[in-house]
């Protein structure tokens, strides 16, 4: 009885999650007036061909894409690369000047992005930053700081400090110890952080949709422009959207190892 609880549960959401794609693939791929039908009588795929290969009145969707990739991976890099060593230095240094720090990162991310809007923007705009790479790097990297040393921290609390105090012994110093022995063992913990801040930056939308015009607009940006005060074009939004989807598939399919390796490592307080 268990067992067939347990299957219907699993089925129930499988469809919970599937459902909202087919419909997704469905209704980019109908023809026009043929919106949300179970099964449309019409398929084309003409919304993909503009999409892909770009309209009169628009760009090809890969020069977004691109946009996206651009900023995701160094903000990500950035991220990483100041995380690290924070991370590590939070997890083996206590006291009470670090865990000040440490809890005063999360005040900053626990304020709504919302409220953020006009500080940044404000910033930008006296850097001359706005639409710029490096302007919407700066705020991803100051939006996504405090979650990646949060993570990196929980990783790097799992690694057992007899490690490093046997490295010690034997006359190896800190930074030796932290590149060798420390590093190593937190390789997934870094991917699974790595993958979920590129996500984060790669799926946002409020900020990029603001501080950009025309040279840097990211994918989410690009696919809010098909809701006009005329109309909302459905087919093309939903096409569009699909595509985007591909950079994300890629990553989780490359780095699904290291997800899952991660996540166990995480879970389990050695």
């Amino acid at each position: 009885m268990k067992s067939k609880l347990v299957w219907i549960f699993i089925v129930i959401i499988l469809i919970w999650t599937l459902v909202p794609f087919y419909s997704l693939l469905i209704t980019s791929s109908a023809t026009s007036g043929t919106i949300s039908e179970l099964y449309p009588k019409d398929i084309t795929l003409e919304y993909y061909k503009e999409i892909i290969l770009g309209s009169k009145s628009g760009n090809p969707i890969w020069m977004y894409i691109v946009n996206s990739i651009i900023v995701a991976v160094s903000s990500t890099l950035i991220v990483i690369i100041i995380a690290i060593p924070c991370g590590y230095g939070f997890s083996r240094w206590k006291s009470r000047v670090s865990s000040t720090t440490y809890l005063g990162y999360f005040v900053l991310r626990m304020i709504p992005p919302v409220a953020l809007i006009v500080p940044y923007t404000i910033i930008l705009q006296y850097l001359k930053l706005v639409d710029t790479y490096p302007g919407l790097i700066f705020v991803y990297v100051a939006m996504n700081l405090p979650v990646g040393i949060w993570l990196l921290k929980g990783f790097f609390d799992t690694t057992p400090k007899e490690l490093e105090e046997s490295a010690w012994i034997e006359g190896a110093s800190v930074s030796q110890t932290f590149s060798k022995i420390v590093l190593p063992i937190n390789t997934n913990g870094i991917a699974v952080t790595s993958v979920f801040i590129f996500i984060y930056c790669y799926i946002e939308f409020i900020y990029a949709s603001i501080l950009t015009r025309s040279k840097v607009v990211t994918v989410p940006a690009y696919i809010a422009g098909f809701v006009t005060p005329w109309e909302i074009k459905y087919q093309e939004m939903l096409a569009a959207a699909l595509i985007s989807m591909i950079p994300m598939a890629i990553i989780f399919i490359f780095a699904q190892r290291y997800i899952v390796k991660g996540i166990i490592a995480g879970a389990i307080k050695q």
